[in-house]
Formats: C-alpha cells, sequence, structure tokens
C-alpha cells in the first residue's frame, strides 16, 4: 500500500470512525481500523459488533493495498501533527506514517482478521434532510434510558407509515415524539428500536459533515437485523433493538385543564436557578404551582437543613384554575433544551397527570413528563 492523503481529511475520516472502537475489547483486531484502497479512495472501517462505521475519503492511492492499525493511536497522531500531505506506505508488518517533519510507524493486523462491517444495500427506505433528522435526534434521545434493566427504552422507537416518520423517546418518566415528514411514501410500514447511543453518533456526523442541502438515507438490513444510516462518504449501521416498545398513545393526555404559554428563556432562567437547590433534593424536585390570578408560574424547591428558594416567571394565556403539581427540575432543563422556538406551551389535566409540553414553533414536536408527588 502506497497512498498520498490530506492531514485533514485523513483526521475527519478517523475522527468519525474512530468512535466505533471500544477501549478494551475481547478480539484484539477490534480496536483496529481497516484502510483500504477502494476506486482512487482510501475506505476507513472500524466495529464495536453492536456499531460499524465506514468512510470513505480521496487519496492519491499509488499501490492498493489493506490492513488494520490501532484506531485510537493512529487517530491522535494525525489529530496531533501539522495540516500538509500525507504520505502512508505499508512495510512489512508496519504501517509507515510520513509528514513534512515528523514520520511514525505503527504495528498491523492482517486486513484479513478483520469482520465484515455492513454496507448500504438496494434502495434507501427512508430519504430525508439530514439536518431535520439530526434535530430529531436531539429532540428525543435525551428521553431514553441510561440504564439496561428495560433494553426497549434506552433506544429510540421509529414508526413510519406512508409519507410520515414518527420518532419517539420514553424513560419511564418522560416522553418525546417528534414527526418528520418523508420526501417519499413508504411501500410498506416500519417499526424498529434504534440503540440512542448509535442516534448519537449519527447526529454527530451530520452536524460535523452536513449542510442545509444534504440529505440522510436510512436502509434496512433485514437478514441482519440492523439499521444502516448514510451521510454522504459515511455510512453507520447498528443493531436493532429486540422487543415490545411501550404504548406511547396511552402516556399522552387527551384532554387539559389547565394550560398556559410561557418564555422559553424566561423559564430556562428560572430552572437554572432552582436547579442551584434541587440537584440535592431526591429526584430533583420542585413545586410547580400555577397562579392565573396574577399570571404567575412559581418554582419552588427546599433542601432539609440548608436553604429554599422561590422563582416567579410572567405566564400569558392562562386557562384553568390555579394549581400546584411538581416535577424534576433537571427533566425540565432537559427539554428546554431540546425545544428550538421561544414561546412554550403547557397543558395539564390535572395535578396527577403528566405535564405535556409544546413549542409554539413546531406543532409536530411534544414532550411529556410525568408528575412527583407533593408531600
Amino acid at each position: 500500500m502506497k497512498i498520498s492523503i490530506l492531514q485533514e481529511n485523513f483526521a475527519k475520516g478517523l475522527n468519525h470512525t474512530v468512535k466505533a472502537v471500544t477501549n478494551r475489547p475481547n478480539i484484539p483486531v477490534l480496536a483496529n481500523v481497516l484502510i483500504q484502497t477502494e476506486k482512487g479512495k482510501i475506505k476507513l472501517s472500524t466495529t464495536n459488533l453492536e456499531i460499524g462505521i465506514n468512510a470513505w475519503i480521496g487519496a492519491d492511492v499509488k499501490e492498493e493495498g489493506s490492513l488494520t492499525v490501532s484506531a485510537k493511536l493512529l487517530s491522535e497522531f494525525v489529530n496531533s501533527i501539522k495540516p500538509g500531505k500525507l504520505e502512508l506506505i505499508s512495510v512489512g508488518q508496519k504501517l509507515v506514517v510520513k509528514s513534512v517533519d515528523n514520520n511514525a510507524e505503527f504495528y498491523v493486523i492482517p486486513a484479513d482478521d478483520f469482520p465484515t462491517v455492513p454496507m448500504s444495500e438496494k434502495e434507501p427506505i427512508i430519504t430525508l434532510k439530514a439536518l431535520d433528522f439530526a434535530d430529531a435526534v436531539n429532540k428525543t434521545v435525551f428521553a431514553t434510558a441510561t440504564d439496561d434493566s428495560r433494553p426497549v427504552l434506552t433506544g429510540v422507537l421509529f414508526e413510519a407509515k406512508g409519507k410520515f416518520l414518527t420518532m419517539v423517546g420514553v424513560d419511564g418518566f418522560r416522553l418525546s415524539k417528534v414527526e418528520l415528514k418523508l420526501s417519499k411514501e413508504l411501500k410498506s410500514g416500519m417499526k424498529e428500536i434504534i440503540p440512542a447511543k448509535s442516534l448519537q453518533e449519527v447526529e454527530r456526523i451530520i452536524r460535523d459533515v452536513s449542510s442545509q442541502k444534504d440529505i440522510i438515507e436510512i436502509y434496512m438490513l433485514g437478514d441482519k437485523n440492523q439499521i444502516l444510516f448514510k451521510i454522504s462518504d459515511v455510512e453507520l449501521s447498528t443493531r436493532l433493538i429486540e422487543g415490545e416498545f411501550p404504548d406511547y398513545n396511552q402516556i399522552i393526555p387527551k384532554e387539559k385543564i389547565s394550560s398556559f404559554n410561557i418564555l422559553k428563556e424566561e423559564f430556562r432562567n428560572a430552572v437554572k436557578i432552582i436547579m442551584v437547590f434541587a440537584k440535592n433534593v431526591i429526584g430533583n424536585k420542585t413545586k410547580f404551582s400555577i397562579n392565573p390570578t396574577n399570571k404567575k408560574l412559581t418554582l419552588s424547591t427546599t433542601v432539609v437543613d440548608v436553604g429554599n428558594n422561590d422563582s416567579e416567571v410572567d405566564i400569558a394565556k392562562v386557562e384553568g384554575e390555579s394549581l400546584q403539581t411538581a416535577y424534576n427540575a433537571k427533566f425540565l432543563m432537559d427539554m428546554l433544551g431540546s425545544m428550538k422556538g421561544d414561546e412554550i406551551i403547557f397543558e395539564v389535566n390535572g395535578v396527577t397527570s403528566p405535564g405535556v409540553f409544546r413549542d409554539k414553533e413546531d406543532k409536530d414536536y411534544i414532550h411529556v413528563i410525568m408528575p412527583m408527588r407533593i408531600e
């Protein structure tokens, strides 16, 4: 193998693919990146057997070849050296990387020992604007569970039918749901659970390589129980989560007895202040009191033997009578971070009913938070 490549392009490709490498794999070759020449480009591949990533980079290929080297070591080295032209040359059991003022050698494991990383097959089942998809991921993954006691809750439900894709994240205490319009109508429906961690990597790749015009293609690898996301010259495949996802429609309240509108930044500032105290309370519990007479929302929390705080925020378009419930303040902050508009609509059907939060500027997004008991 003999290749000339720009440091900045090589570094970017390595930064994408290294995300699929575990620190201490059971199989040594899984700590490596597979480097292959392919049609005047080099292809980088990594996998941890749950996630696989392929990235293609333009290069001047003088001699064909393939090999694997330590992914993290190579990535750290390439990211540390100056921009400019690099030479990659295989010499015996080593890969030599030469720059203007630096040379390094990396020990090689043969490419034949590296497992096959899935690639896109046939036609994509779904095509979307990449940045719209990244926004949808951002609005749902934070509401998924982080422990494996119920594996289905560690993923986001993809439910596609006709010209719409619904994405839902649930952790048992909150729910995020967003609906996206597809560019093409689906011939057959789709209902799968995709690991949240995989989607976070897809979002990172999109933010790094995509513009407003770029698209993401989604492929089902049915015989492998996998799904693949293609963004520009990067592909990420991941195993699907098996199991029955909760009926999220049963969680979303259909009626309301109280509602108001609130400016997002004023709400965020109040929650940020209340978190100073709430983070010292079990469950970050914060009382949530609506006063329709003076049109105020009061957030309050008390830390035993430490202190307490009350924060008031103006609200508008208030409907219903006064009401007091409680929510996890961290959940409120997470929700606020997912909203893009300047104004939020809140609805609730009683003190024991879930709170519904909507972005006034995004009618296709809804967030639900379960209440906490007021003692």
